[in-house]
């Protein structure tokens, strides 16, 4: 858990993300675990948050702080441990993040992520510009 004002975004936008697969209890309790910089050379920091019983995930870059893209989730499935992306938010500042499409980068940013690091597939995987 982390203090949440210092990821606030400076100029939110935000959008149901109903085709979003639940989150099994196992890869969400890895999504708490959240994702800590090990050096300067890591450039991305994932926290957990709760804040009046509402919780989320931010993904933000590490020097900056700057928060690019948060799922807000809620319970889901009769376990009650299991969620469900209840919204999406992402940066549209472009002194902060200076994307074409802020929406879908922030989409796919959580999307890689959410796989990679925490191996939850919210989603099919967007194609990678590296592939």
């Amino acid at each position: 858990m982390s203090d949440d004002a210092q990821w606030e975004l400076s100029k939110p936008a935000s959008s149901p993300w109903d085709e979003a697969r639940v989150i099994s209890p196992d890869g969400w309790e890895r999504m708490k675990k959240g994702l800590t910089p090990r050096d300067m050379d890591d450039r991305w920091v994932i926290v957990y948050l709760e804040k009046d019983g509402e919780e989320s995930v931010v993904f933000a870059r590490s020097w900056t702080r700057f928060t690019l893209g948060k799922i807000t989730v809620a319970p889901a499935g009769d376990d009650g441990k299991s969620r469900r992306i209840t919204k999406f938010t992402w940066e549209t500042d472009k002194e902060r993040w200076n994307v074409e499409d802020p929406e879908t980068e922030a989409r796919n940013l959580v999307v890689r992520f959410s796989s990679g690091v925490f191996q939850v597939d919210l989603a099919d995987q967007p194609p990678s510009e590296w592939d």
